[in-house]
């Protein structure tokens, strides 16, 4: 093959989506001649690459394809490692190579110079002090490393976690040889079996990952046959009825001993599951947590859940694996940790408030990643809608490989954004066939091989994001005759028996309206509106009260029950419900007396005095949201009222336009 060819067949083993844009800067080449190399390797090897406009996708099928095509011609499978990578390579290769390792026989390792491993050598060594891991060096037998050995094999399963981060991470582990495809099979169904016996459902990605961990973590033991010891007092798992099993996964395994196997034990438990055993877990402590977490989220945060009770559920089937997790040291792989904290900052800050409340409880301290996912779920689960009964037309599956936390979220992003799709679920890449539903979309973060209509998404979908797949959606429909047949006959289907021209009319009407995109669009109740804005004098707070609450009164957003229910909550708990100097939010869960969710923000000119030394200035009245549309609106309130240039210009304020003013570009600042 030309050596153009050559380099898309690595690029294809070292990532799943490949930019064409990059590609054709890097090879200097036409893309006319980037189509004719794909058609090329396809031919040649089998395979089914997709090139579009943008990116060429490989599925893990192809990606294996281009692998054993690499191994074949003795080809490197990548011509460069980055920093990070050498790093995590460099600490693999001292802790499990039996061979005498020189400088330059790293060098060779890491595709780079001997100046360049000295470089990374010293960084290295650097990086492990703090964990009390040394690198030593002798001419006669190279560099080695030494200290606890507990920490040694903690740092072993952090650079693989952070090796198995990139889609190539399971080709070139196998290149290194310190571990083999026929372990790693044989301890993925070995994992496979045992979860029957035990009650446990691995994740699809903890049964890619997990097996490779204990080949590795096996060679390591095999090798060093020595006596140790770890600090892990805080659960029996010993002495548990399911821990024979999972003992017996390392069968036949030689040069074990029992501190070996209890450690590879644990890392299993700390795994990411689709269902747990609690009696591994010891659930008491974690469960309080978890109601101390959930209470202060609904309380202190306004945040209302449609289920609470599979909002703690889903809660402890992370958090129980994460307290092995912490224990151990060793981290979660979360890809997503910066779009979390960067798309939804305000709420990510207040849930990691609530998070530290359960690190206190359970003694543990979680990670960035640990406290995102936490986040992921919790957003979920807020996000949470209750699919209709109307007719859709159209059924639809997520796919995603990155776990169940990322995979709900996707999935309730794309409810908002489908109204008209019935969503049958989130699946791995194998459970498709087990899938009760013949869908006519699939949304994926992966790319697949099948005949149904598919879209490549992000797992996160930002803005932009959401506009591209809208766009795609209704490409798809309005470019499928079958699909435009299949929602029109569906909308019109009910109707024929009964001759109901009119509602079928009506129906065609909205049809074509949405079509032609002609129909109102949703806007968002917590916008600011200067409506919503007002400057009263008042003689009391309960005057504030009812001037606020009235307003909501006159949209019809609530009913006379939800304010009183209000009124008797604020005289009450009214020190809890002060979000910022002399303001105050007096709410109550929406349950079914509030109709639509709205606010009224009243500046009072004169401050009210009530409950002896406390003064009002300003009341919120709410009426929140079921799918908790106004709690980063709070959050956004919350942050202009507690900058102090916003609480000295309250106080001078004088009409409702300069109030409503300063709020506004408080909000574009926070937006920025």
């Amino acid at each position: 093959m030309k050596s153009s060819q050559i380099q898309i067949i690595q690029e294809c083993v070292q990532q799943s989506k490949i930019s064409v844009k990059d590609l054709l800067s890097r090879q200097v080449i036409s893309r006319c001649t980037l189509k004719n190399d794909v058609e090329e390797i396809n031919t040649v090897l089998q395979a089914k690459l997709k090139l579009d406009e943008r990116k060429i996708y490989v599925s893990d099928q192809d990606r294996n394809i281009c692998y054993k095509y690499l191994k074949k011609h003795n080809i490197k499978i990548l011509p460069y490692y980055d920093a990070e990578n050498r790093q995590q390579l460099l600490f693999l290769h001292m802790a499990l190579s039996e061979l005498d390792l020189n400088l330059q026989e790293l060098a060779d390792q890491l595709l780079v110079s001997k100046n360049t491993a000295l470089t990374d050598v010293k960084r290295l060594r650097e990086a492990l002090t703090t964990q009390g891991i040394l690198i030593n060096y002798s001419r006669k037998i190279g560099y080695t490393i030494e200290g606890p050995e507990f920490s040694i094999r903690n740092e072993i399963v952090n650079s693989l976690r952070g090796l198995l981060r990139k889609s190539f991470s399971r080709y070139l582990l196998l290149e290194t040889g310190y571990t083999s495809n026929s372990e790693i099979v044989l301890l993925k169904n070995r994992l496979l079996k045992i979860q029957s016996q035990v009650k446990m459902t691995f994740t699809e990605e903890s049964l890619e990952e997990l097996p490779i961990l204990l080949s590795t973590l096996i060679k390591r033991a095999q090798q060093q046959r020595i006596k140790w010891h770890f600090p892990f007092e805080k659960y029996d798992i010993v002495n548990t009825s399911e821990y024979p099993t999972y003992r017996n996964v390392f069968r036949g395994m030689p040069n074990l001993n029992e501190n070996d196997k209890l450690y590879m034990i644990l890392q299993i438990l700390s795994s990411t599951f689709l269902q747990i055993n609690d009696e591994l877990y010891g659930s008491g402590e974690v469960e309080s947590a978890i109601n101390e977490f959930v209470y202060f989220l609904e309380n202190g945060c306004l945040m209302h859940f449609k289920d609470p009770a599979t909002l703690k559920e889903k809660l402890a089937l992370h958090l129980k694996p994460a307290i092995f997790r912490s224990l151990l040291s060793v981290n979660i792989r979360n890809p997503l940790t910066r779009v979390i904290m960067e798309e939804y900052s305000a709420l990510y800050m207040k849930i990691s408030e609530g998070i530290s409340m359960i690190e206190k409880k359970i003694s543990c301290h979680f990670s960035n990643e640990e406290k995102a996912f936490i986040a992921m779920i919790v957003i979920s689960s807020m996000k949470e809608i209750v699919q209709d009964q109307s007719f859709k037309p159209f059924t639809a599956l997520v796919l995603c490989r990155s776990g169940m936390s990322i995979s709900k979220l996707l999935q309730e992003n794309l409810k908002e954004l489908f109204p008209n799709i019935a969503f049958a679920g989130t699946y791995a890449v194998d459970e498709i066939s087990h899938a009760e539903v013949l869908p006519d979309f699939i949304f994926t973060t992966i790319p697949i091989d099948t005949e149904i209509t598919t879209f490549v998404i992000p797992s996160v979908l930002d803005k932009q994001a959401k506009q591209k797949i809208q766009q795609q959606v209704e490409i798809a429909i309005n470019q499928d005759i079958k699909k435009k047949t299949k929602e029109l006959y569906g909308l019109l289907d009910d109707l024929f028996p009964d001759g109901n021209k009119a509602n079928a009319v009506k129906r065609i009407e909205q049809f074509y309206q949405k079509d032609t995109g002609n129909t109102d669009e949703e806007c968002n109740p917590f916008e600011l509106k200067i409506e919503q804005f007002s400057m009263i004098e008042a003689d009391s707070w309960q005057e504030v009260f009812q001037f606020a609450f009235g307003k909501l009164l006159e949209r019809g957003s609530v009913n006379q029950r939800y304010v009183g229910r209000t009124l008797q909550l604020f005289e009450e708990d009214y020190p809890f419900m002060m979000i910022a100097k002399d303001c105050f939010l007096p709410h109550a869960k929406p349950e079914n007396d509030v109709f639509k969710p709205d606010y009224q923000l009243v500046l009072v000119k004169n401050k009210v005095k009530f409950a002896g030394e406390r003064e009002l200035k300003m009341m919120i009245a709410l009426a929140p949201s079921k799918q908790n549309e106004h709690v980063e609106w709070l959050l956004k309130i919350n942050d202009a009222l507690l900058q102090e240039k916003n609480i000295r210009q309250i106080e001078e304020i004088s009409t409702i336009e300069a109030f409503y003013d300063l709020l506004k570009s408080s909000f574009e600042l926070i937006n920025e």
